[in-house]
């Protein structure tokens, strides 16, 4: 049987926070295993990641998710830019994240310009994100979609007393 790899994206609901969670850990636990210590990252609770994404979806984060034979593969999260709440032309893609077994099949090209797409509907003129300054396969990705480094950075703390990592500001004019 071969699987319809056409996929569908859609706005999530309240009832998918723990879809995303589970596709959130999955992918943390794989991408991040260089850059976070494997005892935080075996510790994510589903429990604790679905209530926090059931939480952002009650609010102003809107989540697409990326759906293969009706199956949440993906998501993207998206609002306006958290590190200025001035400038309400600026808008973020939060997170983005395929489950492992979705990876390098252009879905998460497709998910981003899906991103793009209703940011740009909500009438915002650039788009920002953070990236693991030591991450070069994302940093790759986001500048094959034409986002650029800018000279921002910031040190973030995963979970207390956990890894302190590097990140670094990319932006997108739309």
């Amino acid at each position: 049987m071969t699987r319809n790899l056409t996929p569908n994206i859609r706005m999530a609901g309240l009832h998918d926070a723990e879809t995303i969670a589970l596709i959130h850990i999955c992918s943390w636990q794989k991408m991040y295993k260089e850059f976070i210590p494997e005892s935080i990252l075996k510790d994510l609770s589903l429990q604790e990641r679905t209530q926090q994404w059931h939480e952002l979806l009650k609010q102003d984060v809107k989540v697409l998710l990326i759906e293969i034979d009706q199956q949440a593969v993906g998501f993207a999260s998206i609002c306006t830019f958290r590190d200025t709440s001035t400038d309400r032309s600026m808008g973020e893609i939060s997170a983005i994240y395929l489950h492992p077994d979705y990876w390098r099949m252009g879905l998460g090209t497709k998910l981003c310009l899906a991103a793009l797409t209703e940011l740009k509907k909500e009438e915002y003129k650039e788009v920002f994100l953070w990236v693991l300054v030591a991450n070069d396969q994302a940093r790759g990705f986001y500048e094959a979609l034409g986002f650029e480094a800018t000279n921002s950075t910031k040190l973030e703390e995963f979970y207390e007393g956990g890894a302190l990592l590097q990140e670094i500001l990319y932006r997108k004019v739309l």
